[in-house]
């Protein structure tokens, strides 16, 4: 692969990892799965490239269901690839200090 080629899907899943959840949430609900319907419409929305809905399909379908549509996909790759590396760029909650006793500070007058 090329270090131009290996960029773009670096990109594309960072993108998706970052923006296609929140998108699905916030349209159909919490869920584990969507349809792939439901992720390629949240990815249009997104603008996200469809070239790559490898990395959504990876992150919210079934083994079994990513390779039933695997042969459509535009960029080919391993389920266990594209979930990695999109799960790779999700970002991590942050945590609040003031959620933590043990850290929060009382001001007594």
């Amino acid at each position: 692969m090329t270090p131009i080629k290996a960029l773009m899907l670096k990109r594309s899943a960072k993108r998706y990892a970052r923006e296609l959840g929140p998108r699905l949430r916030q349209d159909y609900g919490a869920s584990a799965s969507y349809e792939p319907r439901q992720i390629e419409a949240a990815a249009a929305k997104l603008g996200l490239p469809r070239k790559y809905i490898v990395f959504g399909y990876a992150a919210f379908l079934s083994e079994a269901t990513f390779l039933i549509h695997a042969a459509a996909m535009p960029v080919a790759m391993p389920y266990d690839e594209a979930r990695s590396l999109y799960e790779s760029f999700i970002p991590q909650a942050l945590a609040s200090a003031s959620a933590n006793p043990e850290t929060d500070v009382t001001i007594v007058n």
